[in-house]
């Protein structure tokens, strides 16, 4: 299957391996789940390979993957509750040994860090010291949906590749080949590829999504009390609820591009509180319950 969608930032990124002009260091920024990872990955192979950027996600160069690392934020549970924790200084650490030992297959050591917001300014501080003496057998790519987290002297080394949401048809296009794709998850996967695919192999997701906006309208129509409870409830696992937060975005959009002036004016207002809670939750310790129950209060 091809990559799908984002079609400007595939050319770039082809140009610049048929042309030789590869840059040190990369920025992939956009919306979550568009395929920002998954052409990182693909560019980081081809790059490695010394040939034309390759975009079929199932045939890639296996032995190409010697010399792509890859540092993620790990994911873990507590009392049944998730969290994201940041990317560790010693995780930059072992990358940078790692892209000091010469490729063992092509020309290139690439390094992806992969949701680069989570690196802490100690950390990213480290990652500067990399960019700040480049090897030329290495590439840098850094991979986030929150541009502004990362630090101006870090961002004025990068080459910003930006990425946006996909047109339905694009999506159904790209999985028309896919007999088990489920069509229905095109909608649920608002604008994001991955999000599809995701969703049409895991139906417990595409219920979740379901019931997000089913809560939705119980917050758009229900009590106080009923608000609360439901505040209550989501504040315990901060990683779904900001996954909720999203679709509501989507459906509130919606709206706010809708005929209806009053309407549209109401909903834009919602969406800028909601996004607005989503960064304290993102960024702070604060209490999520009560940020929950504000939002909800305001909807």
């Amino acid at each position: 299957m091809d990559f799908i969608g984002n079609k400007k930032a595939a050319d770039i990124l082809q140009r610049s391996i048929q042309n030789k002009t590869l840059g040190h260091a990369y920025l992939f920024s956009g919306p979550e789940k568009v395929g920002k990872f998954t052409l990182a990955k693909m560019f980081a192979l081809s790059a490695i390979s010394s040939g034309k950027l390759n975009l079929d996600i199932d045939n890639v160069d296996r032995d190409a993957m010697l010399d792509l690392v890859i540092v993620q934020p790990e994911i873990t549970e507590k009392n049944g509750i998730s969290k994201q924790r940041d990317i560790s200084i010693e995780s930059i650490r072992d990358a940078k040994l790692s892209l000091s030992l010469f490729p063992y297959h092509g020309k290139y050591k690439v390094l992806i860090i992969d949701d680069a917001h989570r690196m802490t300014n100690g950390c990213q501080n480290a990652l500067l010291k990399i960019l700040e003496e480049p090897n030329p057998t290495t590439i840098l790519i850094l991979v986030t949906n929150e541009i502004d987290r990362i630090l101006p002297t870090i961002l004025s080394r990068l080459q910003v590749v930006n990425f946006g949401l996909v047109d339905d048809e694009d999506i159904k296009i790209g999985f028309a080949e896919n007999f088990s794709f489920q069509k229905d998850c095109v909608e649920l996967s608002i604008g994001r590829p991955g999000l599809a695919q995701y969703l049409s192999e895991h139906n417990d997701e595409r219920l979740f999504r379901t019931n997000a906006l089913v809560e939705l309208e119980k917050i758009r129509k229900g009590t106080l009390n009923e608000k609360f409870k439901l505040a209550e409830d989501l504040s315990k696992d901060a990683v779904r609820t900001l996954d909720k937060l999203n679709v509501w975005l989507w459906e509130i959009r919606k709206i706010a591009i809708g005929v209806d002036q009053v309407e549209s004016n109401r909903a834009c207002a919602i969406i800028e509180k909601i996004q607005k809670a989503m960064t304290v939750l993102k960024r702070t310790n604060a209490n999520s319950r009560l940020i929950l129950e504000t939002l909800f209060m305001d909807m």
